[in-house]
């Protein structure tokens, strides 16, 4: 796949959203949204969540590389059948759109052209 990352060192993690991690009920209604027999798309989804939030200002740059190819290597894995339910679609969008660009280009593209093909568009 075409994975373009845009904060690969530590300097241009200063641009990437801290995340602190939830705490109380909130924790629980998270943990316990997770379903064991979730499909392979939200599960990877809920791994790719996983890592971005795991991204902080004091990450070195061995290891935001890494988490880096990890979220690439999730994607891939999301991006191997289409979705077919409301929510896997939405879980691939969330991985390709991180809200101000589009993270995995070639994703992006199947995801448009499934996109398509689900509100009876030919793709081009």
């Amino acid at each position: 796949m075409d994975m373009i990352f845009h904060a690969t060192t530590r300097s241009a993690a200063l641009d990437t959203v801290v995340s602190i991690p939830a705490m109380g009920a909130a924790a629980v209604e998270r943990t316990s949204a997770a379903n064991l027999n979730e499909s392979p798309i939200l599960a990877g989804f809920r791994r790719w969540e996983a890592l971005r939030d795991s991204i902080s200002f004091g990450i070195s740059d061995n290891d935001l590389k890494r988490v880096h190819r990890g979220m690439a290597e999730i994607v891939e894995t999301m991006f191997a059948t289409p979705a077919t339910t409301t929510h896997e679609f939405a879980a691939q969008f969330m991985v390709v759109c991180s809200g101000d660009e589009i993270e995995y280009r070639r994703a992006a593209r199947e995801l448009h052209a499934h996109a398509q093909t689900l509100v009876g568009m030919a793709s081009l």
